[in-house]
């Protein structure tokens, strides 16, 4: 491989690509890393030329025609975030070069996150907690906690993130559904757990977890009646979007003290400060921390270098993307 280009800004450089990482990057090609401000587009025209790959992220500039213009021997933009669009110009679309991102990266700590909530609101930690704190001891355990063992979980759209929640549920004794109106019952099956409408799997699932993308057909998916559908005790996670869960309904149905609520994400963000999700005892609460976001960055930098490793091996990308159908993996 010849020139690599990182075209990454200072700070987000200095979150995801350790040295190490630029090391690893280096062991492919000659790496230039790109530092200031991106407003210059004659500086970054000039230092992007005759590149070979370059890597993008979060408030990266978009990949224009003045920019490919001078890389004729561009092979690969690997994008170190997840959606592509921002970088993506027509002029890249019809390029023909090749196109990776990192949602799989940053989908793979949504999950871990999200495994994390389920087990730790079925046995009742957050709960148990607050009446230690009051100096009570084991006086609710037996109308708290249930062990993640031989229950449902329900898991809401087979992406990367619903995907990679499959892989470790299945290191536990658990029944796992799948509401994805894309895919098969084969495909689900080959991931790992059974295909099942919307409303059969909030009826029967004791932990659901969400992890559909934000379009216009997931708005308010999971309204009043599909939360009146959840059993008592059972527990909602939702670690996607703020936009596919009601949460004028979700308010009403927790006020009803039947289920438990695990949300990282709403809408808007952050939620109005007399917002009653703020103050409910049957809430876990967090500042949409799910995906990554401190030293889980490098998570990405990881990705990227083995998205290289296979572009230099002539293999294609894990995460290669087809532009001309920009969808919810682009």
């Amino acid at each position: 491989m010849g020139k690599i280009v990182m075209l990454v800004s200072d700070e987000r450089r200095q979150q995801i690509f350790g040295e190490k990482y630029c090391e690893r990057l280096r062991r492919s090609g000659e790496l230039s890393i790109f530092s200031g401000s991106f407003e210059d587009s004659g500086r970054v025209r000039e230092f992007v030329r005759d590149s070979e790959v370059i890597i993008t992220s979060w408030n990266s500039p978009k990949i224009s025609g003045e920019l490919l213009s001078v890389c004729p021997q561009l092979k690969a933009v690997l994008h170190a975030a997840g959606t592509v669009k921002p970088i993506v110009t027509d002029e890249l679309v019809a390029s023909g070069v090749r196109v990776a991102n990192s949602a799989i990266a940053i989908g793979e700590g949504v999950a871990e996150t999200a495994l994390a909530l389920a087990i730790s609101s079925c046995k009742g930690f957050y709960k148990l907690s607050k009446d230690t704190s009051k100096g009570l001891w084991s006086e609710n355990v037996k109308n708290t906690v249930k062990d993640f063992y031989d229950i449902t979980v329900g898991v809401i759209s087979g992406g990367y993130v619903g995907r990679h929640m499959v892989k470790l549920l299945k290191n536990f004794h658990v029944d796992i559904l799948m509401y994805d109106p894309i895919l098969s019952e084969a495909e689900i099956a080959e991931i790992g757990a059974k295909k099942t409408e919307l409303d059969e799997l909030m009826s029967l699932s004791d932990v659901v977890t969400i992890h559909a993308p934000s379009i216009p057909a997931t708005d308010n998916m999971i309204n009043g009646p599909r939360l009146a559908l959840l059993k008592d005790g059972a527990v909602l996670i939702n670690t996607a979007r703020g936009s596919i869960v009601d949460e004028t309904a979700l308010i009403a149905e927790l006020k009803r003290q039947r289920i438990f609520a695990c949300i990282d994400v709403t809408n808007p963000e952050p939620p109005a400060e007399d917002s009653e999700l703020r103050s409910l005892p049957n809430v876990l609460l967090t500042p949409h921390i799910a995906g990554v976001c401190t030293n889980g960055l490098q998570r990405i930098a990881l990705h990227v270098c083995e998205e290289l490793e296979r572009l230099e091996r002539g293999e294609r990308m894990k995460t290669e993307i087809d532009l001309t159908t920009l969808g919810s993996k682009a």
